[in-house]
């Protein structure tokens, strides 16, 4: 308790160091050491949990009504901090990188890093927090740090809208967790998180089933599950690109987090729940990935392809909560290992691909993909850095997306092994699992095509606009990160044993729920599956380099052919940036047969006379969901304005009379209401 007290207070002293009147330099010097010294202290506490050993607690008296403020690190709350605190570290060092240009500018970088100081700060309250009010404290910490982060380029409009649409749409998501939290407090008087979880395994029933409602809209906001996520798109294309990468792969984990440990605060939850959770997350899975089809803004892509992802864990988490109701210990533990394995593999390569995203967008000022093309021979590093998280995000072996999504489909297609000392799982039920594992399947191929698009048409061929800037490789700031990352895809898909290690403390805490179960129970189960997946990443990795090999000596032994000329070139003698494929055109047959979903907006100006001097098509894709939401806001907004016609604006007495009566209202409601105040 002591180191992450101590944490704590480096985190806060860095902060404060970064607000200090000296050079952007040492202010950027101040916020990395101070997260490296925190991340370290923070590892020395978290590990030993973990990998097996007790629960770290302790109490902090606080005055009436709050209470003792209670804070205890199990390993969930462990397992999110081994690689939330280092990864905001390596964010701060490509942010060094990224905003060198501000270095000697009058931009205060200070304050952005303080910013990042304080995102670590969140994920050690949230994450640690066995109190309500101390986990709404994290909660709302990093709610308004990443929205300050987000609007670095606060000059420009769109930024500020995209920043203004993030923070009303988090804040939504805290006005349905605080509601969830009021029914648990007024039927408990306690603020305690275990408090909570001993009332809510007690009285299963409607009020139960209403708390577990709010509580998902809460944790989807934040995560950003369809259709939820409208906030999402718009806040990453306008953020810095370590701003998107940290919270994508990071920030927003924390409601993934809250809703696995409010699922474990059930106990026994209904089988509705779990069913639930697969529909809600596959739904996310399928539009999220739909969405990326039609993207021509790199990070918008990346940003919808967040939403697929959470939905991807999500699918994995409500197995684990059907095991839960059928008090069968294989799908727990393939359920939610699964889930959180996904969790940790989608932050690394997640943060890789927005890295890398950044770095394209640094080189050449557009992450428009209809003007770019052809980077791979001028940005060799981060067209590594992009194909390997591509690689990943597809699900395809020998990398980490692999692994965690082979582990969920081993849940959705349970064997003998899943009903071994558990009531048979029921014809129908494993039906619709299997349905739920062709969705997945389905998400999977979507995700290859829409990587597959996004790297041909940024990184092959040549540049679409003369107008784009030539790029040059990136610094070494930027690319020590992206190497990193790189390192950790490739480790865990190799040798996923090491994610299995670390998921499986979190693993053993939910069958610990399970009534008689034994410790230790996850091992028989994972194992098997780390086994095999050793068994593919090794042979999947061997064949690889064995391609890398070929072609390296293909390099290195075969002469350069002699040029020559194409006796019939039909039509493509003298190639042009024209004749290539843009992303549109690549994608529009898939986006064609998908048209109810995959909204496009078409903007174009036809060729006239025989030498047209000015025409163009312009593509892209629209989100249904956000244009549906802002049709009802200006509806209900011409609405409020036919109301106000009516009245005197000019008479400042209307307000009084208006916040007059909403407060006797509210002192009505007090007064009449039943039983004692408290």
């Amino acid at each position: 308790m002591t180191l992450l007290t101590a944490a704590f207070l480096v985190l806060l002293l860095g902060a404060g160091a970064c607000l200090l009147p000296l050079r952007n330099a040492v202010r950027v010097g101040f916020g990395i050491a101070s997260q490296a010294l925190a991340t370290g202290l923070v590892w020395f506490s978290v590990v030993p949990v973990l990998l097996g050993g007790s629960a770290i607690i302790g109490d902090l008296a606080w005055a009436y009504p709050v209470g003792t403020l209670r804070i205890r690190l199990d390993a969930l709350g462990a397992f999110f901090l081994v690689w939330s605190l280092p990864m905001t570290l390596l964010g701060s060092v490509y942010a060094a990188g990224y905003l060198r240009p501000y270095f000697n500018t009058g931009r205060h970088l200070g304050l952005h890093y303080a910013l990042l100081n304080l995102t670590s700060l969140s994920f050690l309250l949230v994450y640690t927090g066995d109190h309500a009010l101390v986990f709404l404290l994290g909660w709302e910490i990093a709610a308004l740090a990443a929205w300050l982060l987000v609007i670095w380029d606060y000059t420009n409009q769109r930024v500020r809208f995209a920043g203004f649409n993030y923070l009303v749409s988090t804040h939504v998501g805290l006005i349905f967790l605080v509601a969830g939290f009021m029914i648990l407090y007024t039927h408990t008087g306690s603020w305690e998180l275990g408090s909570f979880g001993d009332w809510l395994r007690r009285n299963p029933g409607s009020e139960r089933n209403a708390v577990f409602l709010l509580l998902v809209t809460s944790f989807g906001l934040k995560s950003a599950f369809f259709p939820f996520h409208s906030w999402l798109p718009r806040a990453h294309a306008a953020a810095p690109a370590h701003v998107s990468a940290l919270m994508s792969g990071v920030i927003h984990k924390a409601g993934l987090y809250a809703l696995v440990r409010f699922v474990w605060l059930i106990g026994t939850p209904d089988e509705w729940m779990g069913w639930f959770l697969i529909a809600f997350s596959a739904c996310s899975a399928v539009v999220g990935a739909l969405y990326t089809v039609g993207q021509r803004d790199l990070k918008r892509l990346l940003g919808y392809s967040s939403t697929e992802n959470v939905g991807i864990a999500g699918i994995g988490f409500g197995v684990g909560c059907l095991g839960l109701s059928w008090h069968n210990p294989a799908l727990v533990a393939i359920g939610f290992a699964g889930g959180l394995l996904h969790v940790l593999n989608h932050a690394f390569f997640k943060c890789q691909l927005f890295y890398a995203a950044g770095a394209v967008y640094q080189a050449t000022h557009t992450v428009d993909m209809e003007k770019l093309g052809g980077l791979a021979r001028l940005m060799p590093w981060t067209t590594v850095s992009f194909l390997i998280g591509g690689v990943a995000i597809s699900a395809l072996p020998p990398l980490n997306g692999f692994t965690s999504e082979f582990v969920i489909y081993s849940g959705l297609f349970p064997g003998a092994a899943a009903s071994s000392g558990a009531e048979a799982i029921a014809l129908g039920a494993k039906v619709a699992l299997g349905l739920a594992g062709a969705v997945l399947a389905f998400v999977g191929a979507v995700s290859a095509l829409s990587i597959t698009r996004a790297f041909g048409v940024v990184f092959l061929g040549v540049a679409r606009d003369a107008n784009v800037v030539p790029p040059v490789e990136v610094s070494l700031w930027m690319r020590i990160p992206m190497a990193l990352h790189g390192l950790g895809v490739v480790v865990l898909g190799v040798l996923p044993v090491l994610g299995f290690m670390l998921v499986r403390g979190p693993t053993e805490i939910a069958l610990a729920v399970l009534p008689g179960a034994l410790p230790g129970t996850s091992a028989g189960v994972l194992d098997p599956i780390a086994h095999t997946l050793s068994n593919i990443g090794l042979v999947s990795g061997a064949l690889v380099a064995g391609v890398l090999l070929l072609l390296w000596l293909r390099s290195r032994l075969v002469r350069p052919p002699v040029a020559s000329h194409v006796t019939w070139g039909c039509g493509y003698g003298q190639p042009n940036a024209r004749m290539q494929y843009t992303g549109s055109s690549f994608s529009s047959d898939f986006a064609q047969r998908f048209r109810s979903v995959i909204v496009m907006l078409r903007r174009q100006k036809a060729p006239a006379g025989y030498f047209p001097t000015d025409a163009y098509l312009i593509t892209d894709c629209v989100d249904a969901v956000e244009r549906r939401l802002f049709s009802v806001i200006k509806h209900g907004d011409v609405s409020a304005g036919e109301l106000s016609g009516h009245l005197r604006e000019d008479d400042p007495r209307i307000a009084f009379a208006a916040a007059l009566l909403a407060l006797v209202l509210i002192a009505g409601l007090v007064v009449l209401s039943a039983g004692p105040l408290q």
